[in-house]
This record gives C-alpha cells, structure tokens and sequence, in this order.
C-alpha cells in the first residue's frame, strides 16, 4: 500500500499569453498573483497554479473537457459566478451531476477547463436547486448519463 498523499501542492499549466491568463485567474475567478519570479504563478483556493510560458517545445495542450479542474463554490454564489464569467466573455455551461451535484463548466484563454462546484448534502434541495435553473443532466464522454 502506497504512503498517503495529504494535499494538492498546485497544478500547472501552459499559456501562449502569460499576463492574459493571470488576468483571467484574478479577475475572472478571484486567484491572487504570487509574488514571485519564475514560475509565475497564482493561488485559487487552496490551490496554487503554476504557469509557464509556451516556447517551441511547449504549447499549451487543455485537452477535453473531461480533463478539468473542479473548485467549490456556495450554492448562494452560483448564479453570481455564471453571470461575472459571462460578463467577462467566458464560456459558461452549466450543468449537473445527479441531485447532489451542481456544476458550472468554463475554460481560460488557452482553453484549459474549470469546473465550479455546489454538492449537496440532501438529494431533494440538489434537485429544486436545479430544477429552478433549468439545468440538464450532463454527462462526460466516457462517463454513464
């Protein structure tokens, strides 16, 4: 058996246009920029983001929307977080996972993809919840409906 792992450190990513993609972050999802030299970086959560530049050899690659990372959000901020993302011309798709479970999907510039997350402890206040919104069930290719 393998020795536990206690936490995500950070993740990183690739971006054609490093200023942009901070802006993103900060304005678009709250992050703070890390004050530090190289990598250039930000904190969103709990999570640190680790960004690159591009060069020859290293492009940005976000790959398919089943390869998102997913943060928590309030149930009372939701309809908040669609409406400042569209502001700021994101994608928003809004989805669910089963009663418990209330997404939002989005993606920065370089077209890595964000998932924002409400879960819910009682399967009937998930369903009204989404239900008031209107929202379908989505399903991820790969995964059951």
């Amino acid at each position: 058996m393998a020795p536990k792992v206690t936490e995500l450190n950070h993740w990183t990513l690739v971006s054609s246009d490093i200023p942009r993609t901070v802006q993103f972050y900060v304005d678009g999802l709250g992050a703070t920029q890390l004050e530090r030299e190289f990598p250039t970086g930000v904190a969103l959560g709990n999570t640190v983001i680790d960004i690159f530049p591009a060069t020859d050899d290293q492009r940005p690659m976000p790959g398919s929307l089943g390869q998102h990372h997913a943060y928590t959000i309030r149930l009372e901020d939701y309809d908040e977080w669609a409406e400042h993302l569209r502001a700021r011309g994101a994608p928003v798709r809004l989805a669910c996972h089963g009663p418990r479970l209330m997404t939002m999907y989005t993606q920065d510039p370089d077209g890595y993809h964000i998932e924002l997350v409400v879960e819910f402890e009682n399967a009937a206040d998930g369903q009204r919840e989404i239900e008031k919104r209107g929202i379908k069930r989505f399903s991820l290719p790969g995964r059951p409906g």
